[in-house]
């Protein structure tokens, strides 16, 4: 999602829009289909991806989308001729067939069946570390203490908690609460669910205590984005809840002993207030809810978002009513179809 130029023909910026979301959206689907649940993971070669660090070459975890089978030699864009994989791994990779060397080791591209598969054709560093693999072998008490004593390192460090709160109105099936809690299902993220009866309020909050990065921060807001497809264009259309909105926000504490004492107290101010001084709003609270996504001004200026929204003076939130469009135009097939 860029933002447009006055000067850029608009059916081109649309256009350029629609091709860059469809290929996050496919890298995403490939992710879950070769990883799962998984926040990081590693690829074929050895190296270590993370899953919001996609086409992020600033990222040590940088990864994207690679042709098995090469163009060149014919590849086509499916899913069996799809690999996701390591940046570095990727130009190094290029267009070689059908053996290529990188990360020190050596492949082979081969067909099998009716498609093709990247084997390698030495075995070398076949036995890796634990540590390699991002896990922790706590039976081995050099490799728990050498956790243990990364872990000290960082306590002081100041620390960035993300939090996003969903709340809907008129929920009438709890499906859509299971279906929710699916987008955030990343290690660190944890859940509570409130019903208010008074206004049939259903409040739904994730948090990431560890939002050391700008990659994790843009990760985080395109499950927003991509929570706030499905809300508006299928959960909302068939009826299954009656208004929702998100919140998004980021907020940046001193070091973890101050998260621990006030993370859980962070507050979710209406979209439509300003900030409170000397305890008193300075604008009547709505009540109603938007349909909507907003962000906080911490999301905003390290995100994507930077470019796209400005936060209104003495405003905390700022709407961001973005959707993935491929995706939204297929949601609603299925509700005309339905």
């Amino acid at each position: 999602m860029l933002e447009a130029d006055a000067s850029f023909p608009k059916h081109s910026m649309e256009k350029m829009n629609k091709i860059m979301e469809l290929n996050r959206e496919t890298a995403m689907r490939l992710w879950v289909r070769d990883f799962g649940k998984r926040s990081k993971a590693v690829d074929f070669a050895g190296r270590e991806i993370a899953k919001g660090a996609y086409d992020d070459r600033n990222s040590n975890f940088g990864w994207n989308v690679d042709h098995i089978l090469p163009q060149s030699q014919g590849g086509k864009t499916t899913d069996s001729n799809l690999i996701c994989c390591h940046i570095l791994t990727n130009d190094e990779k290029a267009d070689r067939f059908p053996c290529f060397a990188t990360n020190g080791k050596r492949f082979e591209i081969v067909k099998v069946q009716n498609h093709y598969e990247i084997k390698k054709v030495d075995g070398s560093n076949s036995n890796k570390k634990a540590e390699d693999t991002g896990k922790i072998n706590f039976y081995d008490s050099a490799s728990g203490i050498r956790y243990f004593k990364d872990l000290k390192s960082i306590q002081n460090k100041p620390r960035f908690v993300g939090s996003v709160q969903i709340r809907i109105r008129n929920l009438t099936n709890t499906a859509v609460v299971d279906f929710i809690e699916n987008f955030f299902d990343e290690e660190n993220i944890s859940y509570s669910l409130q019903e208010d009866y008074r206004s049939s309020d259903t409040h739904i909050v994730a948090r990431n205590y560890n939002m050391s990065t700008n990659t994790e921060v843009n990760a985080l807001l395109d499950k927003c984005v991509l929570l706030n497809t499905y809300l508006q264009c299928y959960f909302l259309p068939e009826e299954y809840i009656g208004s929702y909105d998100i919140r998004y926000r980021i907020d940046h504490f001193k070091e973890k002993k101050e998260m621990y004492l006030t993370a859980q107290n962070i507050r979710f101010d209406d979209p439509d207030t300003r900030y409170l001084y000397s305890a008193i709003r300075l604008k009547t609270v709505s009540d109603k809810l938007k349909n909507s996504l907003f962000i906080n001004d911490l999301v905003i200026t390290n995100s994507e978002a930077k470019d796209k929204v400005q936060l209104k003076q003495g405003y905390q939130y700022a709407e961001y009513n973005y959707i993935f469009t491929n995706l939204g135009k297929n949601l609603n097939k299925e509700v005309e179809g339905n």
